[in-house]
């Protein structure tokens, strides 16, 4: 009896050292692809982080040049009304000169006449005597001469007047084409600041271009990694969890309490967080946050519950070779190596790890490959 007691005793302490270190190993492989996928996601970041640097360094190089394009437009439009201005001061300086021509004109004709009077007034004064008819003659052809002279006088200081006016209009126009020359150069230099910010901007840009490509590469090794420890750990899991036909005689149940919506099929491709992934590995339900999931079967819990992919997460061995991955829980309601019921509350719906929104991200696996759940479960 005492050594059957102590063989069992043995017995037993050789079950649970070798449970020990079976979770152990399980702590061990899941913190490597842990610490691998919290690499993978530091490094993502930061060529995000890139990109965005890039799209705001690209967005602020088209606004500079949308200016540009308006500052060119503006200085079109100030060559053209320089333009337009010589063209005015020239036939304005043309409408002076004829004004000079006319006054010159007037101005000579005027001395002649004033020459022609003198003569008279110095040796013709007894001719117009002794050819006038009447007293009336004699008075009246002073009086006309006079106001020849005093027409042509007043003739000419009109002229000199519209002169003046066209010489002031002139100016006015020489002073608008100065304003207008001003303005241009003010553009031109604007122009110029702005054709070396873009330049400058192409720098940056050409410089992100080139970080993004080299945190690309940082990006692949990390990923690579991550996919290689968290295939270590899958492999661990389908060595140390049951095996079978994968068929159960009870069936499995729809996860959660409606059928919710259904965003990605298994082997699907998707774009998550601005990331292309192909061959979608579950079912994608979308339901409001803080809805309860359920065990779509029997089974024992097998999985720590935390992973940047997953998020949140549940894995629970459902026995004879299946296992239901439940991802993206807000919180968790039961532990490793705790034994569930189907229908048994076991977390509930969330948006964590690489998640968009609130979901339920559903796996069912038969002796560790993926299968599409919709052959285990349908929607209520």
């Amino acid at each position: 009896m005492k050594r059957t007691r102590s063989a069992l005793r043995r017995l037993a302490c050789g079950l649970l050292s070798a449970a020990l270190l079976a979770g152990t190993a399980a702590a061990d492989y899941k913190s490597d692809w842990q610490q691998k996928e919290q690499e993978l996601k530091e490094e993502k970041e930061k060529y995000e982080q890139i990109e965005d640097d890039k799209k705001q360094a690209q967005q602020q190089k088209q606004s500079l040049k949308n200016q540009q394009t308006i500052i060119l437009d503006q200085i079109s439009q100030a060559l053209e009304q320089i333009n337009a201005k010589d063209v005015e001061i020239a036939n304005q300086e043309q409408v002076i000169a004829d004004k000079q021509a006319e006054i010159d004109a007037r101005w000579a004709d005027f001395k002649d006449r004033m020459q022609a009077m003198q003569v008279m007034h110095d040796s013709g004064a007894v001719a117009m005597i002794t050819s006038a008819q009447s007293l009336y003659d004699l008075l009246t052809f002073s009086t006309t001469l006079q106001q020849i002279s005093q027409k042509d006088t007043d003739v000419l200081e009109e002229m000199n007047v519209q002169k003046a006016e066209l010489e002031e209009e002139k100016q006015q126009l020489e002073q608008a084409k100065a304003d207008l020359e001003s303005a241009k150069a003010a553009l031109d230099e604007k122009s110029n600041q702005l054709s070396a910010n873009i330049q400058a901007q192409d720098a940056t840009i050409s410089k992100l271009d080139a970080d993004a490509k080299v945190q690309e590469q940082v990006v692949a090794e990390k990923q690579k990694l991550a996919d290689e420890a968290e295939a270590a750990y899958e492999q661990w899991v389908r060595q140390n969890a049951s095996t079978g036909s994968g068929v159960s005689a009870e069936g499995f149940i729809w996860p959660l309490p409606s059928a919710g919506r259904i965003t990605t099929e298994f082997g699907a491709d998707q774009w998550v967080n601005g990331v292309f992934s192909s061959g979608h590995k579950g079912l994608d339900i979308a339901i409001a946050g803080g809805t309860p999931i359920y065990a779509a079967h029997n089974g024992t819990v097998v999985s720590p519950p935390t992973s940047w992919t997953y998020g949140i997460v549940a894995m629970i061995d459902n026995g004879d070779g299946i296992s239901t991955l439940y991802a993206h829980m807000s919180s968790i309601a039961v532990g490793v190596g705790q034994t569930v019921t189907q229908g048994q509350v076991i977390g509930y719906v969330g948006s964590t790890g690489n998640s968009s929104g609130n979901h339920l991200h559903f796996e069912v696996r038969v002796n560790g490959v993926r299968q599409n759940p919709r052959n285990y479960v349908s929607p209520p």
